[in-house]
């Protein structure tokens, strides 16, 4: 029972990625990075410094593990981002980033120093741009979820409590774009592999809590880091007068551990390969962008039935994902995004143990005040099948233009069988102060 809790538990978050992408029809529109009007042989430095503290309002659940036992700290991180950005020619950016991070109520890692958006960019020609180093790639439509686009990691540390633009890890990848006024082509190898991060073992997020009072090591079959025969992906859209539509397709290894096999003391995790076609669109309606992302998956991994005599946990399998959202601007100052996922498995290589559709949603409600400088935002997201949800409320004040401060809460609730309920008792406050300089 508790190696299917620890199962359910892994899908879901993978299931519920926030993913930090950009709007399409931003995207599609925008110029390359190269193409900002600045000095030539300017070297531009800036450092960001963002400061959380995250408190749990409830004590954690008796019957998992948890290291926190009782209400109080749960976060006090410190980020230092610097970043260093040259332009030797018209044509040629270079930029080089690091993030350094320490939490205080880590055990394992409390320290840790990270490559972050660091890439050469050149303009062979004025429709040509390639890019090449670790960097952030946003091709889907959805704001919430990894669909057709599944390119970068996301960091899950702290279950929905990750601000979204920033959840994306940035990896090694050579980027190859070409534009015309109204259609272009994106082509990205992968030379790097990253997976998802996840909180530390015992944490409150930790995906797989149920199996740490047991003695029960964990095995990861990491892929190669593939630069001959790299991880591919590609899209090719179209920027029409009435909104913009995309074909994706893409060949890459999944960024969420599954669980593979489990023996009498090892439980073996494998990151699948897995083919992914899709398309995109958006449509602009009056006050509305309505928008849509479907993906077709085949060789991803699903849970399956299991007994004692057998130790395979999860079977390849195929998959179709339907998303239709859309944001509403109608009101002054306002904006509501609201996005809804259907997950439909197809078929597996056996007994399918886990929901074979599943039915999840988003919605999000911005209002700005006082010129923009005072930002309040209230986000839900749901699951149909095991009823859980997540709900989040949150208000960023711009103290100076280099000044931000923030601070929310957020709750959780879930069935008791539902996949979410592991964390249940997750809800928290949290306040912070981000500084550019």
């Amino acid at each position: 029972m508790k190696v299917r809790t620890t199962v359910a538990a892994a899908f879901l978050l993978l299931g519920a990625n926030a993913a930090g992408a950009e709007d399409f029809f931003e995207m599609s529109e925008s110029e390359p990075t190269r193409s900002a009007d600045r000095d030539e042989r300017a070297i531009d430095l800036s450092a960001t410094f963002t400061q959380r503290i995250h408190y749990a309002v409830t004590e954690q659940r008796e019957s998992f593990p948890f290291r926190r036992e009782d209400r109080g700290l749960a976060s006090v991180r410190s980020d230092l981002l610097l970043t260093a950005r040259h332009r030797p020619a018209s044509d040629l950016v270079i930029q080089v980033a690091g993030l350094a991070s320490y939490d205080a109520k880590l055990n394992d890692d409390p320290a840790t120093v990270e490559v972050e958006q660091t890439y050469v960019e050149w303009g062979m020609t004025p429709a040509f741009n390639i890019k090449t180093g670790r960097q952030i790639i946003s091709l889907g439509e959805s704001n919430y979820f990894q669909i057709a686009d599944r390119i970068n990691p996301i960091d899950e540390r702290a279950f929905g409590l990750a601000e979204l633009r920033e959840s994306s890890l940035p990896v090694t990848s050579t980027r190859l774009s070409y534009y015309q006024s109204r259609w272009g082509v994106d082509l990205v190898a992968l030379h790097e592999f990253r997976q998802n991060l996840y909180d530390e073992p015992r944490g409150d997020f930790d995906p797989y809590i149920a199996l740490r009072d047991q003695p029960l090591a964990i095995e990861e079959d990491t892929p190669d880091t593939f630069m001959i025969v790299p991880d591919i992906a590609g899209r090719l859209f179209w920027s029409l007068p009435w909104g913009d539509v995309a074909l994706f397709a893409s060949r890459l290894h999944n960024r969420e551990a599954r669980p593979l096999k489990a023996g009498a003391d090892v439980l073996t995790l494998d990151y699948p390969q897995i083919t992914l076609l899709g398309a995109s669109g958006n449509l602009v309606l009056g006050n509305w962008l309505l928008k849509s992302e479907y993906a077709f998956s085949d060789g991803d991994l699903y849970h399956v039935e299991h007994d004692e005599n057998t130790q395979t946990l999860s079977a390849e399998g195929q998959a179709h994902q339907l998303m239709v959202g859309g944001r509403y601007t109608g009101i002054s100052n306002l904006t509501l995004d609201v996005e809804l996922l259907n997950t439909i498995i197809s078929s597996v290589d056996g007994s399918l143990d886990e929901d074979r559709a599943r039915t999840q949603g988003v919605a999000n409600l911005e209002y700005e005040m006082l010129n923009d400088d005072l930002v309040a935002s209230l986000t839900y997201m749901g699951w149909v099948n095991e009823p859980a949800s997540m709900l989040r409320a949150r208000m960023d004040y711009a103290v100076r233009d280099d000044i931000v401060l923030f601070g929310g809460a957020i709750g959780y609730s879930a069935s008791d069988d539902a996949m979410l309920a592991p964390y249940r008792n997750n809800d928290r406050v949290f306040v912070g102060v981000t500084i550019n300089l």
